[in-house]
């Protein structure tokens, strides 16, 4: 790591930015430290987990209302890859629409479009109304999801409710692949197998195929997720992600894998809220990512921002420029 020595004038905005943002959101800055044992640097960010939760809370590019919005993303992703298969919606409703019985035969999956992890799975036409009610009037009543960790974008997205064909396979071979890109460079892969259950299972892939990590699920064994088979979408997805991430600086590309065809899923803007870590791969994923994403490419970095925070993106791009051999040159 480069010298982060600064002159104190520097070095006293920087630390008035990072106690400011750290007043702001204490339970970020407890939950990064219970994790990773140290206060998040969100003002001079050094590592990928530093970097999550700087774009968590300075880079308010407008994309990420787009993108982070599960219904706008579609249509973001139907202009850039119009050849890109994308499952069908059956039903999309507002936050007092009951959605019609007939619309909830046969596999589909209930979502909320402005929020993570609220998915309602419905199986051959089986479930329960009460429950179904319950859990849709709670994400309809839901407020501020992502505050806590800074995820500005979602409370400005309005909320709908909607209803999506549920992939399947007769062979239970429906994969999630996740691909990890910016500005049209590729870091890394990841298959994720029984999604959705405690059996959920991760095999990271570098973009050439080889295997460099395992995260296994209940009652599986790393001899099974080696054994797995590699979609043969994988490579089809990374040339997806390639393409789709031209004007991201950095997200994770979401598909899925399905009766031998490839659908566009998701744009994950703050892939676990950048928490969680990578450390457990037989890779460096931390410097896969850091290779392709430059922060220099953020929106607040490329455009001018007023007041203190203009003072403060002129001293974090000096800062940045530092870094000789810590970040890739910059991108256009």
């Amino acid at each position: 790591m480069p010298d982060m020595s600064l002159p104190s004038f520097n070095a006293s905005v920087l630390a008035a930015v990072d106690t400011l943002y750290g007043w702001r959101f204490p339970k970020l800055k407890r939950k990064f430290r219970r994790i990773h044992g140290r206060a998040p640097k969100l003002a001079l960010p050094e590592t990928y987990y530093d970097w999550m939760q700087w774009r968590k809370l300075f880079d308010h590019n407008p994309l990420f209302l787009i993108l982070n919005d599960k219904l706008a993303a579609r249509e973001f992703i139907a202009r850039r890859a119009p050849d890109l298969n994308l499952p069908r919606i059956l039903w999309v409703g507002d936050g007092s629409t009951a959605i019609p019985p007939d619309v909830l035969q046969g596999d589909v999956v209930v979502k909320v479009n402005n929020a993570s992890d609220r998915n309602y799975f419905i199986r051959g036409g089986q479930y329960d109304p009460e429950d179904l009610d319950r859990t849709v009037q709670r994400w309809r009543t839901e407020k501020a999801y992502g505050r806590k960790d800074g995820e500005w974008s979602y409370r400005l997205i309005k909320r709908r409710i909607f209803v999506e064909e549920m992939l399947t396979d007769p062979d239970g071979n429906v994969v999630d692949i996740n691909i990890r890109a910016g500005r049209g460079k590729v870091a890394y892969g990841t298959l994720l197998l029984h999604s959705k259950t405690d059996r959920e299972s991760a095999i990271y892939l570098t973009r050439e195929e080889k295997r460099v990590g395992f995260l296994c699920g209940d009652g599986v064994s790393e001899a099974e997720l080696e054994a797995a088979p590699i979609p043969d979408g994988y490579q089809a997805a990374i040339a997806y992600a390639a393409r789709l991430s031209q004007d991201i600086d950095y997200a994770r590309f979401d598909f899925l894998w399905s009766g031998g065809k490839l659908y566009g899923g998701e744009i994950t803007i703050y892939p676990n809220s950048g928490y969680g870590s990578l450390g457990a791969l037989g890779m460096d994923p931390e410097t896969a990512i850091m290779n392709v994403w430059d922060l220099r490419n953020s929106w607040f970095l490329s455009v001018p921002q007023r007041g203190w925070r203009g003072i403060y993106r002129r001293m974090l791009l000096a800062e940045l420029g530092k870094r000789d051999g810590a970040l890739p040159p910059a991108n256009g």
